[in-house]
């Protein structure tokens, strides 16, 4: 009998041990959210929500946000980098809606952009490496949420951000 009660109370210790360990996916994404902190991007979890009696698109997406703010140029007379980013110029998101002119299966126009947009958006989607949930492209800043599966990489992102502000 004593030793029921000995085992009970080592499972329970052990088990609550276990149990505020992170999982691997845990530890996985805290890696990759870390290593985009350090490439300089700006990591948040929020929501996206979208006009759909406007665009069509229905469902809101919470999900994790890398954003890269272009850098201001003294020489140009800018001085402290502007928050806003600027004027929006377009916005895709992954969900099926009205407009999706132009654009690679399964993404949708939130925020209708160029065909030049749409044609350099599908050039740099297979460098990403991840599922693209949502896409902001400003005229000083870009703002994207991913699935971030398993093999996504912060230099994967930075350089798909990085293209965009070009």
């Amino acid at each position: 009998m004593t030793w029921l009660i000995i085992a009970a109370v080592v499972m329970a210790i052990m088990g609550s041990v276990f149990w505020l360990k992170p999982s691997a996916r845990d530890a996985r994404l805290a890696d990759l959210r870390f290593n985009a902190i350090r490439a300089g991007l700006q990591v948040r979890q929020f929501t996206f929500k979208a006009d759909a009696a406007k665009t069509g698109v229905r469902d809101d997406i919470t999900a994790t946000s890398y954003t890269l703010m272009k850098k201001a140029s003294y020489e140009n007379g800018g001085g402290h980098e502007d928050a806003s980013g600027g004027e929006l110029q377009y916005c895709v998101v992954r969900q099926p809606a009205w407009d999706d002119e132009w654009l690679p299966e399964g993404l949708s126009w939130h925020n209708k952009g160029t065909q030049g947009d749409a044609e350099k958006l599908a050039a740099l989607l297979p460098e990403l490496f991840d599922e693209l949930l949502m896409l902001e492209v400003y005229e000083r800043r870009v703002c994207m949420m991913t699935a971030e599966k398993q093999g996504s990489n912060a230099q994967h992102y930075l350089a798909f951000l990085e293209a965009l502000l070009k």
